[in-house]
């Protein structure tokens, strides 16, 4: 299965590859916007509030329908707004993170079961549990996990929507950050800027990928523990209870 894997990522990136040089030497969708950055960035700064608007709401679309790719949005922002981008795309992929932990908790399992495969869903029941605060962050701060998906299921834990806003925004913060400084590297003509940036993320993406059921099963076997210990614990309190109960109840018979 990890052959498999791996080799469905090499396939990925010789495709990635195999695109870029083929719009680079037809004058494709990306060459052509590229061409006419300056003009695109002049027509969005016209807009004024509006332009900024525009973005959160198609970065809330993007967070709450998972086929947008949230890498190529987030690339756009600092296409158009510079470091602006960054401020820009965590306020909407947050909002839209937001909407879809509240749909959950207000709908429940139910309605998440119609959204994700039961076989997804039941891979990440781990998650629900004391430690879900640190398991979630973990899985939206690493690359190659799917975090569309556990966003469903964040909805489903204990942990208050507030505070799991705060470890969505901190968790895709450092994507959020290479995304745009991606984007201003091809506003500011700095190809070989890019294209390392590509070369890295694709990389970085592709180990954690292939390492993914690993990761998971580390996360997993971590909250297992914890909920063993939970155990433990409750049961020593029990044992220590008991022995309260034992020793009460032989004073008051020697009294008697």
């Amino acid at each position: 299965k990890l052959k498999v894997e791996i080799a469905l990522v090499v396939l990925v990136f010789i495709a990635v590859c195999a695109y870029v040089a083929w719009d680079v030497l037809c004058g494709g969708p990306l060459t052509q916007l590229f061409n006419n950055r300056e003009e695109l960035i002049e027509i969005v700064g016209s807009l004024g509030p509006l332009g900024p608007l525009a973005y959160i709401a198609l970065q809330i679309l993007q967070t709450v329908v998972a086929p947008i790719p949230g890498n190529v949005v987030g690339a756009i922002g600092g296409l158009l707004f510079g470091w602006w981008g960054i401020l820009w795309t965590t306020i909407g992929a947050t909002i839209g993170a937001g909407l879809v932990f509240w749909v959950s908790r207000k709908f429940g399992r139910t309605l998440v079961e119609k959204i994700v495969k039961k076989e997804s869903l039941d891979k990440f029941d781990f998650v629900i549990g004391k430690r879900a605060s640190f398991i979630l962050f973990l899985i939206f701060l690493i690359p190659g996990l799917p975090d569309d998906i556990v966003c469903y299921i964040a909805g489903l834990t204990d942990v208050p929507i507030k505070k799991l806003l705060i470890i969505f925004a901190l968790g895709r913060l450092p994507a959020v950050v290479g995304n745009n400084v991606i984007g201003t590297g091809l506003s500011s003509g700095d190809i070989g800027l890019v294209i390392t940036l590509v070369v890295v993320g694709v990389i970085i993406f592709a180990i954690l990928y292939t390492q993914q059921e690993r990761i998971m099963h580390l996360l997993d076997r971590q909250s297992h523990l914890e909920k063993e210990n939970k155990h433990l614990r409750q049961d020593l309190e029990d044992y220590a209870d008991d022995g309260k109960l034992n020793n009460s109840i032989a004073k008051k018979s020697k009294k008697s």
